[in-house]
């Protein structure tokens, strides 16, 4: 096109690596085993950015506290959010680390104090729902869509707890060393014995060089290793 077509959008590379960082920080939030999604909202005369922040980390200490949980293992992000209609300021959270056998009554009581801490302040608190659990799902329980992915980057707007980056650190480091098995010396392990690749073990398979189906045993299927949400807390 001309560089005179008022249609021309020039930054339309910008908008690709936003849509990129988005998608990449959503599918790794989306690997951490949350356990609800929070919305806190805050009644007038509306506080200070400052003072909003941290009725929600006092709400975060007492949840821990009555959740019988230390306050650093908590998996917390954070994100706040101007409303659609007045642009009000409310927050979205995602809360993981929780190890309670009745989630109900840890629901009701995270409630009962996010309304003592904002002053009778409204809130929504509900179960994060793992079949659902993905980066589109992430991204709605953090209020984000598609028409705002244009304007930030999702992690450039999210706070997340030390936590949850020791978590991803430690997934990170297992799915790097359950790739380094397939591919150290030259995908030598394929070698050992009771393991084959696929141009010898399966009639009329064709092993891709470098694939990780090309070292599996045969019979033998990658398993999920994604951590529990306690793993790699300090």
């Amino acid at each position: 096109m001309s560089n005179g077509n008022p249609r021309v959008d020039r930054d339309w590379l910008d908008k690709i690596r936003r849509r990129e960082r988005f998608a990449d920080f959503a599918f790794t939030l989306a690997r951490v085993d949350w356990s609800f999604f929070t919305t806190h909202t805050f009644i007038n005369p509306l506080p200070r950015q400052e003072t909003r922040k941290g009725m929600f980390w006092r709400w975060c200490r007492d949840v821990g506290n009555f959740s019988e949980v230390p306050y650093k293992n908590l998996l917390i992000a954070l994100r706040c959010e101007q409303g659609e209609i007045g642009e009000r300021p409310h927050f979205h959270a995602l809360v993981g680390g929780l190890t309670s056998c009745n989630m109900m009554s840890t629901r009701s009581r995270m409630f009962r104090q996010w309304k003592i801490i904002a002053n009778n302040g409204a809130g929504d608190f509900r179960l994060y729902d793992r079949t659902l659990a993905g980066a589109d799902y992430v991204c709605k329980c953090l209020g984000a869509n598609a028409y705002e992915v244009n304007k930030f980057s999702l992690a450039e707007e999210t706070t997340l707890s030390d936590s949850v980056l020791s978590l991803i650190r430690v997934m990170d480091a297992k799915v790097e060393r359950r790739c380094d098995e397939f591919t150290r010396k030259d995908r030598q392990v394929s070698r050992l014995a009771g393991f084959k690749t696929l141009s010898q073990g399966l009639p009329g398979a064709v092993a891709c060089p470098g694939s990780v189906a090309s070292v599996l045993p045969v019979g033998g299927r990658i398993q999920d290793t994604t951590a529990s949400p306690v793993a790699g807390m300090v």
